[in-house]
């Protein structure tokens, strides 16, 4: 079942005093799936999937993951290590996985190093069976 599919966005921060309106430091189409509640009879280990795609809108610097990560999983009440990170790309054919690693904690608060790989075949087909517009998208 799909939780959440729209844009994601997150304003601009900073010193500045005026700030446009429409003016997104990130913008990304998400999805998020939850496995758990098409099959409640299996356990999985990672019952959630974030895709994340780039809209155009805004500046990327970095990946999704990185920059919204940890704000999407608090948003949507979602345990990282509960989480598939997928993130795709529309000028590449391709789907992006992210592993992440704790690096550091500041009182309760955790940092994590995020090492990125292509996606499997078994995730690659369980994201499609939700989100039919990834076909073209294969595995190395």
């Amino acid at each position: 079942m799909i939780l959440f599919d729209g844009t994601y966005r997150l304003q601009r921060q900073g010193d500045a005093p005026f700030q446009p309106i429409g003016q997104w430091a990130y913008s990304w189409r998400l999805r998020i799936i939850d496995l758990s509640m098409s099959k409640p009879d299996v356990k999985y280990l990672r019952p959630y999937i974030v895709v994340a795609t780039q809209t155009g809108e805004g500046i990327f610097k970095t990946t999704c993951a990185e920059s919204l990560g940890k704000r999407i999983c608090r948003d949507f009440e979602l345990n990282i290590e509960e989480v598939l990170w997928a993130e795709h790309y529309p000028d590449e054919p391709a789907l992006y996985v992210a592993n992440f690693t704790p690096k550091s904690y500041f009182g309760t608060e955790i940092f994590f190093n995020i090492d990125w790989r292509p996606a499997r075949q078994n995730e690659l087909e369980a994201i499609q069976y939700f989100i039919p517009e990834t076909e073209n998208i294969t595995c190395p």
